[in-house]
């Protein structure tokens, strides 16, 4: 990249001043007036000290050559400078980096970021970031100056935050740059379900199924993708009827369970079930709580999750588009009738499946 000239580092400006301090050097210096070794007539050359080696300019009989310009003698000086100290870096410097981001973060919700480069800065190629204790990866995405990640702010958070994004150049070196954001939040509701006590106390022969099915699921989410999938922005599996929010504090049979990680649609046993973007099928199968399901991985750690199927239609590692159907809704694991339940994961952290339908994507 093109060096900055108005930035240089300091030290190099008496490299610009050293040939005119040459110059007037050479013209002011005073005449020796008894040298005591016999001083050489007029067009003769000065004869070596004793003991000096002699160069090959007075090997050969012949004068050693002169600058015979400020410009090569500006170039000699250069030469010499950076076989000191080595060549000067040839980047421009670190600029403040624009950073923007939608919808505004809220407790339990995701939200995007873009990170603006500036046209006269330094270009990095890895941009990582943090914000509420969870990781923000970053991927470039649409035009070239921009990158594009999502954050989550779990439940629990809902003080201001700080966005830390560490920027790497190809040089190693990293920038740090911080911005303060305001996280609003959110009054979580509590209900009581009634269902197949098998699912709301399972039993023994059981435990050890689910505990290699939560293993499982645990593992695939924290698998990152380092590309952005989605070419467009996200959109509601099924019609946004919701029947049950996310983060509902779950009672089953008069038992304190869990909190909903998902969000419930509604939706009768064979009502098509859409992706809600790009991206790649990470499982497709039965699981013991979710029922019949499917998880999509949009890349930099963002997982949509659709249970409860009573018919799947797409396989393990296939490649999908947004919109493209994926299954039936259904009433299948633990549910109290058929609808659909629409999970979000991001960097491994549950949060509201609808708060990607807020999200700003790169133009």
């Amino acid at each position: 990249m093109k060096r900055n000239d108005t930035n240089c580092r300091p030290g190099t400006a008496w490299l610009r001043l050293m040939p005119a301090v040459l110059v007037w050097l050479s013209a002011c210096a005073p005449v020796a007036a008894t040298a005591g070794p016999e001083t050489p007539a007029p067009g003769e050359a000065a004869p070596p000290p004793a003991g000096a080696p002699e160069t090959e300019a007075a090997a050969i009989g012949e004068e050693a050559p002169a600058a015979d310009s400020i410009a090569e003698l500006e170039a000699r000086l250069v030469e010499m400078a950076r076989a000191v100290r080595g060549p000067e870096p040839e980047f421009a410097p670190i600029k403040p980096f624009g950073v923007s981001w939608s919808p505004e973060p809220r407790e339990g919700h995701a939200f995007s970021v873009q990170v603006y480069e500036r046209p006269t800065g330094r270009k990095p190629v890895a941009i990582d970031g943090e914000f509420a204790g969870k990781r923000v990866r970053f991927a470039r995405h649409g035009p070239r100056d921009r990158w594009f990640g999502v954050g989550v702010v779990p439940i629990g958070r809902s003080d201001p935050e700080v966005l830390t994004l560490r920027m790497t150049f190809e040089d190693g070196a990293v920038h740090e740059q911080t911005t303060r954001i305001a996280v609003e939040g959110t009054e979580f509701p509590s209900s009581e379900l009634r269902v197949d006590p098998r699912y709301s106390s399972p039993p023994p022969e059981v435990l050890e199924r689910i505990r290699r099915e939560r293993v499982m699921v645990r593992e695939m989410l924290s698998k990152v993708t380092r590309e952005w999938r989605p070419d467009r922005p996200f959109s509601a599996p099924r019609p946004m009827d919701v029947t049950s929010p996310f983060g509902q504090a779950r009672t089953f049979n008069g038992e304190l369970r869990s909190r909903h990680t998902g969000l419930d649609l509604r939706g009768l046993t064979g009502a098509p079930v859409h992706a809600a973007a790009a991206g790649r099928i990470a499982f497709a199968g039965e699981l013991y709580f979710a029922g019949n399901a499917v998880y999509i991985d949009h890349g930099l750690g963002v997982y949509t999750g659709y249970f409860h199927l009573s018919r799947i239609r797409v396989r393990q590692g296939e490649n999908v588009e947004a919109g493209r159907l994926l299954g039936d809704a259904g009433a299948t694991g633990r549910v109290t009738g058929a609808h659909l339940h629409w999970y979000l994961s991001v960097d491994g952290e549950a949060a509201d499946a609808s708060s990607l339908l807020g999200m700003r994507l790169p133009d």
